[in-house]
């Protein structure tokens, strides 16, 4: 049985303490790059994000960062739930800064809701916050809500701010959700 409670806290830069079950699910080549636990799902289980890429990710060399989600099961055990390999960006599509590493702390969870943060100061700044939240009716993870915010300091452009929102009409599933730009 693998319970993470105290021992999760809130995000991880490395694999340590991330139980060997999960890393064993990820794609070969693949390792853990941060997780964080994320919200609880029916039942009081807890939910897992991991983000995971190639051990010689870099600017140079960029590797796709897919995002798990594990949700913990009656045992203690993880079962991977959901995946989307766009929306945690790649080392080289922030310009001179990693979008997901050197901006914020990657990912922010509260209540039944978490938050890919993708962001960059290198000149110009710009941050993409996606949203996704747990729906305890239809037992999936779905989009909620997209904000990109720019701006140019050193040009002196103005701020400019772009919010999509999910349509409750046509839910988006986490693993179908792919960038509008």
């Amino acid at each position: 049985m693998v319970s993470l409670g105290a021992s999760l806290g809130a995000w991880h830069a490395e694999a340590a303490g991330l139980p060997a079950a999960v890393v064993a699910q990820l794609p070969a080549g693949y390792v853990p790059m941060v997780y964080h636990a994320g919200p609880r799902i029916e039942g009081g289980q807890q939910s897992l994000l991991v983000v995971a890429h190639r051990p010689d990710d870099s600017a140079d060399q960029p590797s796709p960062r897919p995002l798990f989600i594990f949700e913990e099961q009656a045992g203690g055990q993880y079962r991977l739930s959901a995946r989307n390999d766009t929306v945690v960006l790649r080392a080289n599509e922030g310009g001179q800064c990693d979008p997901f590493e050197d901006g914020y702390d990657g990912l922010a969870v509260k209540g039944r809701y978490f938050t890919v943060q993708n962001a960059v100061a290198c000149g110009a700044h710009w941050t993409d916050f996606i949203t996704f939240r747990y729906d305890a009716a239809q037992r999936a993870w779905l989009f909620d809500s997209d904000i990109f915010t720019s701006s140019d300091p050193l040009n002196g452009t103005p701020d400019k701010t772009d919010m999509t929102r999910a349509n409750r009409a046509k839910p988006v599933t986490f693993d179908a959700w792919r960038p509008a730009r």
